[in-house]
């Protein structure tokens, strides 16, 4: 089912933040408990696919693949107010009882995310470890709980968010970096 709407949205680009196109749409293609997988669409051109999670205080965890092959894991609350301006932030991802993930990313917005450019070993540990995992706590620097969600369903999202994932990257050539 096809299900259009409006917002304002921001591409963060190798670390530089580029203003999009602002019509969205996009195509509900999996759910299953607290995950939702979606194929979305910009106006520029661009599409991604979002694996994303609400847990019950209303922050939202996404895993997006984009078409130029990057990666994103983001973290949003609608309460967080950081500013426009994007700027360099620290913060601790932990998987069950397994060693953090002492992460440098970024904040603007309601919106904290690091972007991934592949080949990763990084991503690919990761992701494994969500595969895997049972509970995800987003911390600050220090260490101090901000939220935690249920991985419950994520194996399961995930095996469709490759499937959306090959459908957008469909004829990138990885060999030559500027193509």
């Amino acid at each position: 089912m096809k299900i259009k709407n409006l917002i304002t949205s921001t591409i963060l680009a190798i670390g530089v933040m580029t203003s999009a196109a602002s019509a969205v749409e996009w195509d509900t293609l999996y759910s299953r408990g607290n995950w939702r997988l979606d194929l979305n669409y910009y106006d520029n051109g661009s599409r991604s696919c979002e694996s994303r999670s609400t847990n019950s205080q209303d922050y939202v965890f996404s895993l997006f693949t984009w078409d130029d092959g990057d990666y994103v894991v983001r973290f949003t609350h609608e309460d967080w107010e950081f500013g426009d301006d994007a700027v360099d932030q620290d913060f601790v991802v932990a998987i069950d009882r397994r060693g953090p993930w002492e992460i440098s990313g970024e904040k603007w917005d309601n919106v904290l995310q690091i972007i991934i450019t592949p080949p990763s070993d990084t991503l690919t540990r990761f992701f494994g470890e969500v595969r895997a995992g049972n509970t995800l706590y987003l911390r600050n620097a220090n260490g101090q709980e901000i939220t935690r969600f249920s991985l419950s369903g994520t194996t399961a999202t995930l095996n469709q968010h490759r499937n959306c994932e090959s459908q957008i990257l469909a004829g990138i050539d990885r060999s030559d970096p500027f193509k």
